[in-house]
């Protein structure tokens, strides 16, 4: 049976569907393969329809190890599945595994007689790619608390706890959902006592690229206003840091990370901000293209969410000035890339202000 030109040169001669092997053991199917005008393989083949890394993981240690058990198979170990990511891949040739994925990738490889890959044909099953949006809105901050907190968790109960005690608000549900497709991922560490970040810097990346793609961010109103003796402002109503607080390179210059003539602020309710304003005798005025202070109306979870509240009275934590910084060019990125060491190399996320 000819396989087409997505698998060419590969012909598939025979299948055995749902076998034994000699060793008793149970596989999904043995197929034998030959190369047009060359050799043949026979494969022992275990299919799986969800993809995710874990899933991967598990199907290459179970091949590897029966291989390992019985070198005298005259065959090879084969996973098929709907589609292969670069992640799987590498999980599955550190295994010394070969696939085929459904949307026209393989990597073959038969010792001393065939090697065979072909990669970057796109994923024709989306719906069999991992939930992007766990790290957009609400759900990213189980992504950000564990940041936060590399040294871990001891349950999934200890994680929503921390998220409702600094200034958010999750549900227990959600956060088991967000922690369930993070192992999936291969993103954290999962056992009966801890919970932590397998990789920071990548978990880190993916929240990146999530919050440019975010609603949230892009559902923010902003204001330029000028607004007379600002001290006497920021004495008074932004040091409630559960209201208000500083963003962008205003935080970044409380953090000692910048030097800025511009103050950003973050509020939940602009005409809550102008009264407590007027109550503190400050003039506020609307001025598009003089505004001294740039007020950013918001009820984006990743704001508020902010364990540093206590340390530093109205400034956003590092992971989330990390976020704002990275898309803000063209200055921005050199503090990101700063701000990163601090989440990655210091062990904690918790923004602490540096002289």
């Amino acid at each position: 049976m000819n396989m087409g030109e997505t698998y060419a040169p590969l012909t598939m001669n025979r299948l055995i569907d749902q076998t034994s092997l000699p060793n008793g053991c149970q596989v999904d199917a043995v197929i034998e393969f030959s190369i047009q005008n060359g050799p043949s393989f026979k494969a022992i083949v275990e299919v799986k329809t969800v993809a995710t890394p874990q899933n991967i993981l598990m199907v290459a240690q179970f091949l590897a190890a029966r291989f390992a058990n019985n070198k005298g198979l005259d065959s090879v170990p084969l996973l098929v599945a709907p589609y292969i990511g670069m992640k799987q891949a590498k999980i599955l040739a550190d295994k010394g595994i070969s696939w085929i994925d459904l949307s026209g990738n393989m990597s073959i490889r038969v010792p001393d007689r065939i090697y065979i890959e072909r990669t970057g044909k796109p994923n024709r099953f989306p719906d069999n790619a991992p939930i992007r949006k766990i790290f957009q809105g609400t759900s990213s901050l189980v992504s950000r608390a564990l940041l936060l907190k590399p040294e871990g968790f001891a349950s999934v109960n200890e994680i929503y706890k921390f998220i409702n005690s600094n200034n958010a608000n999750i549900t227990l549900s959600t956060v088991s959902k967000v922690v369930k497709k993070l192992e999936d991922e291969l993103l954290i560490n999962r056992s009966k006592s801890i919970i932590s970040v397998a990789a920071p810097e990548k978990l880190l990346e993916i929240l990146a690229e999530g919050y440019k793609n975010s609603t949230e961010r892009k559902r923010r109103n902003t204001y330029r206003l000028v607004i007379e003796n600002i001290q006497q402002l920021s004495a008074g109503v932004t040091s409630q840091c559960k209201d208000y607080l500083a963003g962008g390179f205003y935080a970044a210059q409380i953090k000692g990370l910048a030097v800025t003539d511009q103050k950003k602020l973050f509020v939940k309710d602009i005409e809550q901000f102008r009264r407590k304003a007027e109550e503190k005798l400050v003039s506020v005025t609307p001025d598009a293209e003089f505004g001294n202070v740039i007020i950013t109306e918001t009820n984006d979870p990743g704001v508020w969410f902010n364990p540093d509240w206590r340390i530093i009275d109205s400034v956003v934590n590092d992971i989330e000035l990390y976020l704002e910084m990275v898309v803000d060019t063209p200055r921005g990125p050199k503090i990101a890339e700063q701000l990163k060491w601090r989440i990655l190399q210091k062990g904690n996320g918790i923004g602490q202000q540096t002289s």
